[in-house]
């Protein structure tokens, strides 16, 4: 597994039940409770809970919440997560509303915005990939591996909707 500096946090929705420990296990790791409300991620519920949606920082290589923030809170960390300085952020929610994701959460004890830090201090995967160890819907793996998965997925996808023409026996 590579280290959490070189790891992109892969989302399949499909395989996400709801289960919410991710969600948990940051929670804990961040904040030492267990409190959805605290988790730097969520997992946000459609259909009746028919699916269920991981939504967590994606770190946009041109992030949008770093260029809004007033007060030059938001910041890319070494392993390229993107991070609010709490010391700085007075909670203006301008990056929770800039966020093509909705991703940051704002943290209910004092209305400051947070987002995934990728578990930036431990070693290995983040709490929240080992929490989702049994339903596979969060997962760490390189960017190049994001990229490849992405093709593929791209590929069946055109291939389903333009299948190939069966030539004609000769």
């Amino acid at each position: 597994m590579p280290k959490n500096n070189s790891a992109i946090l892969l989302i399949d929705s499909e395989k996400c039940t709801g289960c919410r420990l991710c969600e948990m296990a940051c929670s804990m790791l961040h904040h030492g409770i267990l409190s959805p409300h605290r988790a730097r991620l969520r997992v946000l519920r459609f259909d009746n809970g028919r699916c269920n949606v991981p939504v967590v920082c994606q770190a946009c290589e041109d992030a949008p919440c770093i260029k809004t923030c007033p007060m030059n809170a938001r910041r890319r960390i070494g392993n390229q997560a993107v991070i609010t300085d709490e010391d700085r952020c007075i909670g203006c929610r301008a990056c929770v509303y800039v966020c093509p994701f909705g991703a940051p959460v704002v943290n209910p004890d004092d209305g400051k915005t947070l987002t995934c830090d990728r578990c930036s201090d431990e070693d290995g995967p983040p709490w929240c990939v080992r929490a989702c160890r049994d339903c596979g819907a969060l997962k760490t793996v390189t960017a190049e591996e994001a990229v490849a998965r992405k093709s593929r997925q791209r590929a069946e996808q055109a291939r389903a909707a333009y299948p190939p023409k069966k030539r004609p026996a000769a």
